[in-house]
Parts: C-alpha cells; sequence; structure tokens
C-alpha cells in the first residue's frame, strides 16, 4: 500500500494533484503506450504520478505492463475496496489504479457508481503532483464527461488520422458549449466560460515539423468549421508536443513488459516523451481547473443521462510496392 500523503506533506503540497486525461475517438492510436510512457516520464523527473486506467471495461494496462495488482476498479464499484485501496506503486515509478479487461460492470455504470467514483477520485488526487487518465476510445457520454473534468484535456491524434482527432475535438467542443449553457440557466449569476483549451498531442510522426504541420491543419479545420456555428464559444487549443513513429520500439516495450521510456532511454520516442513531460511539469503552463465550477460539471454530467478517408497510395509507394500493398498516405486531410 502506498503512503503518498504525508511524503506530499513534507513537499508542502496541499493541493489537488493536476489531472490529465488523455482521449481519442478510435483506438488503434496508441493512446495507452503514450499514457504509460508519459506517466513514467513525468515520475522520472520527481514528480509524484497516479495513472488510473479509465478504460472502463477494457482496460489494458496491467497487460501491458505485466503488472497485476491483486484489487482493480471492478473491487471498488463493487464495494469490496476503497479507491485509495487500489494504488499500488509499480516498478517504473509511478502509481497504477488498475482496471479489467472485458467487464460489463465498468462499462456500464449507473448514476450512483460514477458520482460514488468521482467524489473519491477527487479526495484520492490530492495526494499526488498529476493524475493520469487514460480514457477509453471514442466519443461516448461517459468518456467525453471525464475528459472534461480534467484540467487539462489531452486529445491524441496523429498526422495520417487526423480525421479521429477532429471528431474527439469536436465531440469535447459541444458538450463543453452545452454545459457552460445549461449552468447559466440554472446557476444565476454564473458566467461562463467563453474558451475550450484543449492540448493536442500528435503521436506517430516522422519529424517534429510533420507534427507541428498536421496541428497547424487541425486548428484550421476548428477555426473554418466549428466557430461559425458556435456562438460567442471559441476553442483556444495549443500545442504539446509529437511522439516519433517506432513501431519496433512499441513492440520491444510491450515484449518487456515495460514503458517505452525505459525500455529504450535513449530512443526518438523517450525524447518526446521527456520533452513532453517536461513541459506538463511547468507550473505556469497548468493553471487549476476552477473547483467550484468541477463541482458544477459533476452535477450537470451525473444529472443528465465516423466513417474515415481512403487512405492514397502515392506514386512513390506504388514503386517500393508493387504488389500493390496498401499503404496510408499521412498528409491527409481533413477538409469535406
Amino acid at each position: 500500500m502506498h503512503k503518498p500523503a504525508k511524503q506530499k506533506a513534507e513537499k508542502g503540497l496541499d493541493h489537488s494533484g493536476i489531472i490529465l486525461a488523455l482521449t481519442s475517438s478510435k483506438g488503434g492510436v496508441g493512446k495507452t503506450h503514450v499514457a504509460v510512457g508519459l506517466s513514467a516520464a513525468i515520475a522520472r523527473r520527481e514528480g509524484r504520478v497516479l495513472l488510473i486506467d479509465a478504460d472502463l471495461g477494457n482496460g489494458m494496462i496491467s497487460d501491458r505492463l505485466g503488472f497485476y495488482p491483486k484489487y482493480n476498479l471492478v473491487h471498488f464499484f463493487s464495494k469490496e475496496k476503497a479507491l485509495e485501496d487500489l494504488i499500488e506503486e509499480t516498478p517504473y515509478g509511478f502509481f497504477l489504479i488498475s482496471g479489467e479487461r472485458g467487464s460489463f460492470t465498468l462499462a456500464n455504470l449507473n448514476y450512483l457508481q460514477k458520482m460514488r467514483f468521482l467524489v473519491r477520485f477527487k479526495k484520492v488526487s490530492r495526494d499526488f503532483d498529476f493524475v493520469v487518465l487514460d480514457l477509453a476510445s471514442g466519443i461516448t457520454r461517459q468518456v467525453v464527461d471525464f475528459a472534461l473534468l480534467a484540467d487539462k484535456t489531452i486529445i491524441l491524434t496523429s498526422p495520417n488520422d487526423l480525421i479521429s482527432g477532429y471528431g474527439s475535438l469536436r465531440a469535447c467542443f459541444f458538450r463543453f458549449m452545452q454545459l457552460e449553457r445549461r449552468l447559466c440557466e440554472k446557476v444565476e449569476g454564473y458566467k461562463a466560460r467563453r474558451f475550450f483549451s484543449p492540448l493536442i498531442l500528435m503521436n506517430n510522426v516522422q519529424d517534429l515539423h510533420e507534427g507541428r504541420t498536421a496541428f497547424e491543419a487541425l486548428e484550421g479545420a476548428a477555426e473554418n468549421r466549428l466557430h461559425a456555428s458556435a456562438g460567442p464559444f471559441r476553442i483556444r487549443m495549443g500545442y504539446l508536443g509529437a511522439v516519433a513513429y517506432d513501431p519496433r520500439l512499441f513492440r520491444k516495450s510491450e515484449e518487456k513488459r515495460c514503458p517505452t521510456v525505459i525500455a529504450s532511454p535513449y530512443s526518438k520516442v523517450a525524447f518526446c516523451l521527456d520533452s513532453i513531460a517536461a513541459v506538463i511539469g511547468r507550473p505556469v503552463s497548468f493553471c487549476s481547473f476552477d473547483e467550484e465550477k468541477r463541482f458544477r460539471y459533476t452535477l450537470q454530467m451525473l444529472m443528465e443521462h465516423q466513417q474515415y478517408f481512403k487512405k492514397e497510395i502515392t506514386r512513390k509507394v506504388r514503386k517500393i510496392y508493387p504488389s500493390g500493398t496498401s499503404l496510408g498516405y499521412r498528409g491527409q486531410s481533413i477538409s469535406s
């Protein structure tokens, strides 16, 4: 069992940990790899990190790490254990609350279960500097609401699949507007926030220039396609960084059952994740979410119960693969 409260008190930290939520509208973009690697990278910078496998019903972090705590979220929702009893320290410097793969119970939480989880989750976060939520893929109400409750919503996408990143961005923005408008109607004197400020993280890039170019394309799409019907609301996204494309390293980390930054600490992927961890660790970049608004968001959320573009094959790929192997073109446009 961990003892973070005492150690954190020694640092003089009495505020809630910064909550980071990683989300994507589709699976297979490397979200769990990034969540695990980023948690390890932040922990290596002496940050106290709690990683929560919030892909409720299909958690895979334990399998990726080969680390299977005795208790997981199933025991919390069945009221066998308190949430803090599920926290286990991994060999990689961060703490973990494990999920369960193939759990129908976790995938279909009722109102009271969600409320109980959010109340306990807020308490647990006070013992850490950072809490990383690895959310399920998709844009279901539950996923989007958890993403918006975080201090920072991190949308993970890649240059060759910007349409999925746009899908996540659009879903979160429309839900953000819906919540702000309803709170204005129901809470006297409530002043709505005008800006939705997610962070964009580009995964599987060939180089850093490609990541920045893809981010600018996504930013342009938001400006041209979302703001026209958003009234006073706007998206003010930030670029968190990019992670290099290295499938061999990901396979290596899976074989070794450890984070990529530990499987190959001098790789491009490790450099990218460490750079992102450095950005996250700057207090000036991460203002805490207003606690009163988080509470109102929680109540509002709990009170309420894409086809992909075909990948083109370039002439160069046709020459290299005369057999007609289908490989995706990375400069995908998301214009209609």
